[in-house]
């Protein structure tokens, strides 16, 4: 599914189901998924506000990273020196991540995202369609590179009851 199949299908207070991946060249990935809640345009005080799927009214997404280990291995014998975590994306030691995509101009899409666990920083990504995805090239996660790949796709709709 891509973008505009979802926005087609997408009811207001709808959610449409997302994974974001990113990689860094540092060799740090990360992923997060969750569901976007489809917002109508509308008037905010004195300012209009365009239409988007957000996170917004609904939970952040749940972020995960290459580098938080897991230990999945039995405890070393007594004696030794142990080892070393080495399952990458533990599942406990994940973010919160918020996502807003504005749809005022869907040739030139930018997504707004909080790193609620890191004291609520955002930063944007601009975004192109390719394919069913959305692609872009943004802040990384962390200061250890440069950039990050952003990559989204879609995988669902799912609209309130009538």
């Amino acid at each position: 599914m891509n973008l505009d199949q979802a926005l087609a299908e997408v009811k207001v207070g709808g959610q449409v189901m997302v994974t974001i991946v990113t990689n860094q060249d540092n060799g740090i990935t990360s992923y997060a998924t969750g569901a976007l809640i489809y917002h109508a345009s509308s008037m905010t005080g004195p300012h209009w506000r365009s239409a988007r799927l957000s996170t917004t009214g609904g939970s952040p997404a749940k972020y995960y990273f290459s580098d938080r280990m897991l230990d999945i291995d039995p405890p070393s014998p007594p004696g030794t020196f142990g080892h070393s975590p080495r399952q990458p994306f533990s599942a406990n030691a994940i973010d919160n991540l918020g996502i807003s995509i504005s749809l005022f101009n869907l040739n030139l899409i930018v997504v707004k995202f909080t790193l609620h666990s890191w004291g609520n920083a955002t930063f944007n990504v601009s975004m192109e369609k390719r394919g069913s995805l959305l692609i872009g090239t943004g802040a990384p996660i962390g200061n250890l590179s440069d950039h990050a790949t952003y990559l989204m796709s879609f995988h669902g709709v799912i609209n309130p009851p009538r």
